[in-house]
């Protein structure tokens, strides 16, 4: 790998970076919203593992997007149909393409009854559907949702291995990709009255922001310079 791809290859990964910094602050304020960040394949790795193949050194080195799956802050809404969990679990919401996952907790009941929550979407209960009358409900900290005294159905909580390798697909909702399902940490507990904040700290994706920045122009003039002195290279070559 030469220096211009080396080069070129970091002015990527910038871009990448750039993108995400954008959709951090963008969503500063959606509840449970994840901070995205691009991971870089490791260098050193990634060459010895192409040269054990006896291929040719790429001229760009992949990349993958993770989320932070860290905790948001709690933020006390008095709404009793606010939810939030504390721990590392997941509401699971049925979407047009199969099962996803949010920690967004804004939860209401629809015309048909069911319990919806992100974007609408029923939410999922331990054990189906949680179909609801037009009458007030509660939910404790298991997860139990209660009209009255009736327990109507239960929250189903999700925990993943690596909550990482979600796929984030908009608005604070995740799609499993390469996360792993993992057994229910029955530490994780429902909040009542709660909402998630999103776990973006803006001023640091400033500061990531300025870093990426100040690199991308760095590696510009890496590639200017000897972009001049290959020209001058030349034309010294046609001198002859």
């Amino acid at each position: 790998m030469d220096l211009m791809a080396i080069a070129g290859n970091g002015m990527q990964h910038d871009l990448q970076r750039l993108e995400t910094i954008s959709q951090n602050v963008a969503n500063v304020l959606t509840p449970a919203y994840k901070r995205q960040m691009v991971v870089g394949s490791a260098f050193a790795a990634h060459m010895q593992g192409t040269l054990e193949q006896g291929a040719a050194a790429p001229s760009i080195l992949p990349s993958s997007l993770t989320i932070d799956p860290s905790a948001g802050s709690l933020r006390y809404t008095a709404n009793t149909q606010d939810v939030a969990i504390e721990g590392a679990a997941f509401f699971e919401v049925e979407s047009r393409s199969g099962p996803q996952y949010t920690r967004q907790g804004a939860l209401r009941v629809d015309v048909t009854g069911r319990l919806v929550g992100a974007h609408d979407l029923p939410l999922a209960g331990a054990t189906g559907d949680i179909i609801l009358t037009p009458e007030p409900f509660s939910i404790d900290a298991n997860g139990d949702v209660r009209q009255g005294e009736r327990i109507t159905g239960r929250l189903k909580l999700v925990h993943f291995a690596n909550p990482e390798a979600l796929v984030p697909v908009g608005g604070g909702l995740y799609a499993q990709g390469n996360a792993h399902l993992a057994e229910r940490d029955m530490s994780s507990k429902v909040r009542a009255g709660f909402q998630e904040a999103s776990n973006v700290n803006s001023a640091q994706e400033m500061v990531r922001l300025t870093e990426t920045v100040r690199h991308f122009e760095a590696l510009q003039k890496i590639m200017q310079g000897y972009d001049d002195v290959l020209e001058k290279t030349i034309r010294k070559l046609g001198e002859f």
